[in-house]
């Protein structure tokens, strides 16, 4: 009977033991800090995009927003020697940056850019449908379909709220990694006499450069401002993004209102400050 209770001692004081390192290990699976690539990743995908943004919005306000009927299109503030040529009979605008044009602010560009467009974008139901020949932004190749629709005006507000969708995108990395993307955004573009500034929400799914899926969603407005972006700030300047990546939830809170590339990352059990690159 001694022998008994000695060894449901044991038994007992392993369990315990068994407890404890169980109770350790669960806590250190929430302390971890996760893997952030994909919230890096994101920004330069978003960076692409963004620039995207910058050269749709210069090209179109050049051509008169589509609505001009003439063949020259002077983009020389995107690179010196990259042209657009407007067929406006067929409703389709061409920007070359042939084997390779770079910025004033450090941009290399490449490839072609092909904006067709429905009508002025300025009209509600407008549409400019974005696709690529062999294009690429600092070496990142893009690839896929992104279609912007005029879904209202603000006239008061001196706002345009547009549908952007991208499908079957992807974003190619000099390794010959890349991320797949496909989303369905709304942005409320306000052009002002220091450039436009978007409010951007909706939300996104792809696969990682790691072949991870991942998924996010805007939680609050994201805030993209042109002053920034010409400054090589691609980051947004406010909101935060939901981030969901192998069953772990973060958070990105991009501050409230300042350029730089600095965020914080919130994750189960912590946060951190990162600054994207």
């Amino acid at each position: 009977m001694k022998k008994f209770f000695s060894n449901l001692g044991i038994l007992a004081f392993a369990i315990f033991i068994f407890s404890l390192v169980s109770c350790n290990s669960d806590t250190d699976n929430i302390l971890k800090e996760p893997d952030l690539s994909i919230v890096n990743d994101d920004y330069l995908i978003n960076q692409a995009f963004e620039d995207l943004d910058n050269v749709t919005i210069t090209t179109l306000n050049k051509s008169g927003l589509g609505a001009r009927l003439t063949t020259d299109v002077s983009i020389k503030e995107l690179c010196p020697t990259a042209k657009a040529t407007l067929d406006a009979s067929g409703k389709k605008i061409t920007i070359d940056f042939g084997t390779g044009c770079t910025s004033s602010n450090g941009i290399t560009r490449k490839g072609k850019v092909i904006l067709s467009y429905s009508g002025n974008l300025l009209f509600p139901g407008a549409k400019v449908i974005t696709t690529f020949e062999g294009y690429s932004v600092n070496d990142k190749k893009i690839e896929g379909t992104r279609t912007l629709t005029n879904t209202g005006i603000d006239l008061a507000a001196g706002t345009i709220s547009l549908a952007v969708k991208v499908e079957n995108g992807k974003i190619t990395w000099p390794d010959n990694t890349f991320v797949t993307l496909v989303s369905d955004q709304v942005r409320v573009l306000k052009l002002g006499g220091e450039g436009y500034e978007a409010s951007i929400t909706g939300s996104a799914n792809g696969k990682s450069r790691e072949g991870a899926s991942f998924k996010t969603l805007v939680l609050t407005p994201l805030i993209v401002k042109q002053t920034c972006a010409e400054t090589g700030v691609w980051v947004p300047s406010a909101g935060t993004l939901q981030f969901l990546i192998s069953g772990i939830e973060l958070t990105v809170d991009y501050g409230t209102g300042t350029c730089d590339k600095v965020v914080t990352v919130i994750y189960p059990g912590g946060s951190k400050e990162v600054t994207l690159d």
